[in-house]
């Protein structure tokens, strides 16, 4: 698929769960070329975590299915929340490995802050309750080739394809750490990966 699309680089990570903690993956969320980026990642670190996915997509009759099938985790509000975080305490305790995209959703770049929208708290609340150590991803140039608002993403020739990368480094995050504190630094740290030089 990417030969008509981009080039994907992805730097290497040793994603190793704590026992009793696992790990948490998280990365921006620009495109919806995203999804794919992160699941040639997973291989390349091979790993298979489960992922947030919004949960109305759950609904869909074919699609939801698929997402059960996967082990997706249905991102709930309201009084869904209590059962999504029940979950990911279970799954994390067990020294399994979760993924999140904490923006939410695909921001459009006027509400980008150094290129990274403004993080829900779900990662900082997640991370502290064991402290989980979190794998930030930066995915960059996503949006170049799958860009919001088209329903396609844009085709290039072999030799003109652009470049997306995925930069990353580890986030420690001691037991009982305050969420908005991890939320925060997570912030710091995924805005410096985006904009750093390749």
């Amino acid at each position: 698929m990417f030969l008509v699309m981009a080039k994907v680089r992805i730097a290497d990570a040793d994603v190793e769960p704590a026992p009793g903690r696992g790990a948490i993956i998280a990365s921006n969320h620009r495109s919806l070329l995203g999804f794919f980026v992160a699941t040639i990642a997973f291989r390349q670190w091979g790993v298979y975590p489960r992922t947030f996915v919004r949960g109305d997509f759950f609904d869909r009759p074919v699609l939801g299915r698929a997402l059960r099938a996967v082990g997706a985790i249905p991102a709930g509000r309201g009084p869904d929340a209590f059962v999504t975080l029940r979950d990911t305490r279970e799954i994390l305790r067990a020294g399994g490995i979760i993924t999140i995209t904490p923006e939410g959703q695909i921001a459009p770049p006027e509400e980008r802050r150094g290129q990274l929208a403004t993080l829900k708290g779900g990662l900082g609340v997640m991370s502290s309750w064991y402290g989980t150590p979190v794998l930030l991803a930066a995915i960059r140039n996503t949006d170049t080739v799958w860009p919001l608002g088209r329903h396609t993403p844009r085709l290039h020739l072999p030799w003109n394809r652009p470049t997306i990368t995925v930069a990353v480094t580890w986030l420690e995050v001691p037991a009982r750490t305050p969420p908005s504190s991890v939320t925060d630094r997570a912030a710091q740290v995924l805005r410096t990966l985006l904009v750093e030089r390749v």
